[in-house]
């Protein structure tokens, strides 16, 4: 039975693929092609292959094909059951992969995912590594994602020239699976200052001051966050994924995790409106 450990060595990167031409994978894909890297990809959608093919990628016409092709392939789907389902099958792209191929999962999973995935991609020589996506739609459309990764460091470091083409920072966490509880630990953060600013800023409101004003002078004392300076700047597409992902780790570590369980309904209620109305 092949191990990581038993692993070829990476592939030389030259052709990256991509699996999933969505919110995310779409913008990646642009900035490395953009950035001279021969790009081949698939997606369910005709609109989103086509698109691919007007910037320039190659269209896969299937997982499997992207497998063939790539050297790196970033799984940039939406869950567990659809990175599971990329993966494995005839039409898979482990079913396609050449030993040493680097298979990057992008998706916003969980941690035993990137490990059951990583142990069975093994048997055929390939590398997978977890490689969470920091910083939202916005950073993707900007080039400004932070990578935080999980696996060899070998597998990452092959990967890093295909990286810079849309992230800003490539952090190597742990293990496959540490860029996942990374995100996660990231995101109870974000969130918790979200939920924590609105109620704050409508205090201020109610009590006369304009929550514009109050933004600008909050920046600059001892309860300035990253939410409050980027007001407004937040969809708010994942928060129920990203509590609901969190408070199942938790349970499943014997954790009790209190102020969590309360902000999970809180972020389900709040809405892109709620912030443009405290601006």
């Amino acid at each position: 039975m092949s191990t990581t450990a038993d692993l070829p060595p990476p592939r030389t990167v030259q052709t990256v693929g991509i699996v999933g031409w969505g919110r995310m994978g779409g913008p990646i894909g642009t900035f490395l092609v953009r950035s001279g890297w021969h790009v081949v990809a698939t997606d369910p959608s005709d609109q989103a292959r086509k698109a691919l093919v007007a910037i320039g990628a190659e269209d896969a016409a299937s997982v499997r094909g992207v497998g063939e092709r790539a050297d790196a392939v970033l799984v940039v789907v939406v869950d567990d059951a659809q990175v599971r389902s990329v993966f494995s099958g005839d039409d898979g792209i482990l079913a396609g992969a050449r030993a040493g191929t680097v298979v990057a999962i992008c998706a916003s999973v969980r941690p035993d995912t990137c490990r059951d995935l990583a142990a069975e991609a093994a048997q055929s020589g390939v590398h997978v590594i977890d490689v969470a996506l920091v910083g939202g739609e916005r950073g993707a459309e900007q080039a400004g994602l932070k990578l935080y990764c999980g696996g060899a460091a070998a597998a990452i470091d092959a990967c890093r020239r295909a990286f810079a083409a849309f992230a800003i920072d490539v952090c190597a966490i742990g293990d496959v699976g540490s860029g996942q509880v990374a995100k996660t630990v990231n995101n109870l953060l974000l969130w918790s200052c979200l939920r924590a600013d609105v109620e704050a800023l409508r205090l201020g409101r109610a009590l006369g001051v304009d929550p514009g004003k109050l933004r600008a002078f909050l920046s600059v004392g001892s309860g300035a966050n990253r939410p409050l300076a980027e007001w407004g700047m937040h969809r708010l597409r994942w928060p129920g994924k990203d509590m609901e992902v969190a408070l199942g780790l938790a349970e499943e570590a014997g954790l009790d995790l209190p102020m969590m369980k309360t902000l999970a309904p809180l972020m389900n209620e709040l809405t892109v409106k709620d912030l443009e109305e405290l601006r």
